[in-house]
C-alpha cells in the first residue's frame, strides 16, 4: 500500500463520516447562520482535537499489538467488513440525507469547543472509531508514524474542507450545491467505502 493510497484512505473516510448529517452537521449549519463564513474551520478544530485524541489512545493502548501479524490480520477483516457495512447504509440512506435544516442549536462556548462537544454525543462516533478508525489507524502504523501521519492528514483535510465548505456556503447562501448534488457525492464516497473494505477483506483472506 503506497502513501498515496494511505492518504486517500483517509481522506476517503473522513469525507464519509463529516458528511453524514447529525449533531455536528446540524451545530456548523446553525453557527454558520448566526455567526461568519469561516466558523466551519473553528468546528473542524474542535472535532480534530477529540480525534486526535482518540488516536493517541488507539496507539498507546495497542503499542504491544502491533507486532502481533495475527491480530493486524483479524483487523483487517473486521475493518473490511465495518466499510462495507457503512457503505452500503449510506447508499441506502442517501436518498434521505439533506443540507436543509429547520432549527438551531443553542450552545454557547464557542465554536471549537462546540465542535469537541457535538462530535463526542454524536451517536456514530465511538462506534466509528471503534471500528474503521481502530482497523485504518492500525493499518497504517504498519508503515510507521509516517503512515499514520499520512492517513491523519488525508482524514483530517476533509474534515476542515467539508465543514469549512458547509459554512461558506450556508452563510453566502450561495446555489451551487443542492440536495441532488450532495446526495450524488455520499454516494460516490459510499463506493469508495465499499472499495476500500473490499480490499481490506482481501488482506485478511491472504
Amino acid at each position: 500500500m503506497s502513501f498515496v493510497l494511505l492518504f486517500i484512505i483517509g481522506l476517503g473516510t473522513g469525507l464519509s463520516g463529516a458528511m453524514i448529517p447529525g449533531p455536528l452537521f446540524l451545530f456548523t449549519v446553525s453557527e454558520s447562520l448566526k455567526k461568519d463564513a469561516t466558523v466551519g474551520l473553528r468546528i473542524a478544530v474542535g472535532h480534530i482535537m477529540i480525534e486526535a485524541l482518540f488516536v493517541v489512545m488507539i496507539f498507546l493502548g495497542f503499542k504491544s499489538m502491533l507486532t502481533s501479524q495475527g491480530f493486524m490480520h483479524l483487523i483487517s477483516g473486521l475493518g473490511g467488513v465495518a466499510l462495507i457495512g457503512m457503505g452500503i447504509i449510506l447508499l441506502y440512506g442517501a436518498a434521505q440525507m439533506s443540507l436543509q435544516v429547520e432549527k438551531g442549536v443553542e450552545f454557547d462556548y464557542g465554536a471549537v469547543i462546540g465542535g469537541a462537544f457535538f462530535s463526542i454525543i454524536s451517536p456514530g462516533f465511538l462506534i466509528w472509531w471503534s471500528t474503521i478508525g481502530l482497523s485504518v489507524v492500525l493499518k497504517s502504523l504498519l508503515f510507521g508514524l509516517l503512515g499514520l501521519a499520512t492517513v491523519a492528514l488525508g482524514h483530517w483535510m476533509a474534515d476542515i474542507g467539508w465543514h469549512w465548505f458547509v459554512s461558506y456556503y450556508i452563510h453566502k447562501k450561495m446555489d451551487y450545491m443542492d440536495d441532488r448534488l450532495y446526495r450524488n457525492i455520499v454516494r460516490l464516497l459510499a463506493f469508495g467505502l465499499v472499495a476500500a473494505g473490499v480490499y481490506f477483506c482481501y488482506s485478511f483472506i491472504i
